[in-house]
């Protein structure tokens, strides 16, 4: 009996993945719990682990193919099978259910078939062959059992001579021969983007066309907070506290305590459906060498600052290590990112949607200031808000940053 390989749901608002790499190839065995494949989401890298014991008979969507979550992906049987009836039923009605589901142009295309030559076409190959105005009958396939992939359309059309994109109107035609830069023939290379940077361009566009994003920017003095951190480490050494109480810790305290608070920027905008949280899951933004990566903190309204530092440092050590489960990279309700390190002051952090806020923290400068006529040194941190204006109007999300403010600079209330 077959069994088939599906897009597993990694994340509330997982829709579909890609393809990234197949780990096993047909023929292979296969052991239950087993990486066959690695995808790539909204958020994350992962591997689809193999549902049970046996081999693997058929590889139905190839690498950059992008899959629907629930959907086959491939096959596998016991040792004695080959093509199984089974698996053959299963790939038949995954091409029945994209073709249901495909324009009418293509529908016609496909009743006009001969029922004797059914073309096996991944959905991505298909959608690029439409695009490029390629008839699939004409193309010989190179995937398993002939099936016609991206590649296959590719080399048609290069073959044929036309050109990879589909044809613009004629003004974005003029628009583009004037911004684009003549192409060099020498010290010029090009690459291929990572996965991850992949993933992260797809969300960072997603994000930008589907929200519409606003940043509030204002200063926090924190010459109070800096105070506090040292009398903790005079009173509790790290040793004894088994983590870095730094800056980082104490703005996510603030946040937490002003997400209790102000409970309408810890929420989701998903399909039109507004979902408000009662706990707060944080995301820490992280820096890594192939790209930036969010890790989560489950319920930080949960944990007294000394558990918070904890849990902190330890999603953003594994996430640096790679060895950060995907459980702990999505459901994040709020995010922090900090570009203090960087040098940088105000920027515009891009929503990690679907959340409805998140905070960017900068450099922390010195000012000088007038009280009681006389000049003080005041320490500031730099704060960028930017929120959902879909969800909030600028009014509550500025009293969700005064609130953060607030705490900054009452840092004693922290603990509470």
């Amino acid at each position: 009996m077959s069994t088939a390989i599906v897009m597993p749901k990694l994340g509330m608002t997982m829709k579909e993945g890609t393809i990234v790499e197949w780990l096993k190839q047909p023929g292979e065995s296969v052991s239950e719990g087993e990486g066959v494949a690695v995808i790539s989401s909204e958020k994350l890298t992962s591997e689809v682990e193999a549902p049970t014991d046996g081999v693997l008979l058929t590889i139905i969507e190839e690498v950059d193919n992008e899959v629907e979550v629930g959907k086959p992906i491939g096959i596998i049987g016991n040792e004695k099978e080959a093509e199984s009836e089974s698996s053959q039923d299963v790939r038949e009605g995954k091409d029945a259910a994209l073709e249901e589901n495909a324009p009418a142009r293509q529908e016609a295309e496909v009743k006009g078939e001969d029922t004797n030559k059914r073309i096996r076409i991944s959905p991505a190959a298909r959608k690029l062959a439409q695009q490029l105005r390629v008839d699939t009958q004409n193309v010989k396939g190179t995937g398993p059992n002939n099936r016609i992939t991206r590649r296959d359309i590719q080399a048609f059309a290069d073959k044929r001579g036309e050109e990879k994109v589909p044809t613009k109107p004629k003004v974005e035609q003029e628009t583009k021969t004037i911004v684009q830069p003549d192409v060099q023939t020498t010290g010029v290379k090009s690459e291929k983007l990572s996965v991850m940077r992949q993933t992260i361009a797809k969300r960072m566009q997603q994000s930008l066309s589907t929200t519409a994003q606003l940043t509030l920017h204002r200063k926090a003095e924190i010459n109070a907070l800096l105070d506090f951190q040292k009398d903790i480490k005079k009173q509790v050494t790290e040793s004894e506290l088994d983590v870095r109480l730094t800056l980082t810790v104490l703005i996510a305290r603030a946040v937490t305590l002003s997400l209790r608070d102000k409970s309408f920027m810890n929420t989701h905008l998903i399909d039109g459906q507004l979902y408000l949280f009662d706990e707060v899951h944080l995301g820490i933004a992280t820096s890594l060498d192939a790209g930036l990566v969010v890790p989560v903190v489950k319920n930080a309204e949960r944990l007294p600052l000394g558990e918070l530092a904890k849990a902190i440092s330890s999603v953003t050590e594994k996430a640096r290590n790679g060895q950060l489960p995907g459980y702990e990279l999505t459901g994040s309700t709020f995010t922090i990112s900090n570009l203090g390190q960087q040098g940088i002051e105000y920027f515009t952090p891009v929503l990690n949607t679907p959340e409805t806020g998140i905070l960017g923290v900068g450099t922390f400068i010195e000012e000088l200031t007038l009280e009681n006529e006389t000049v003080k040194t005041v320490k500031k941190l730099p704060l960028s808000l930017t929120f959902d204006h879909q969800v909030l109007d600028g009014a509550p999300a500025g009293d969700f940053l005064n609130r953060v403010v607030y705490y900054l600079e009452h840092p004693y209330l922290l603990v509470l």
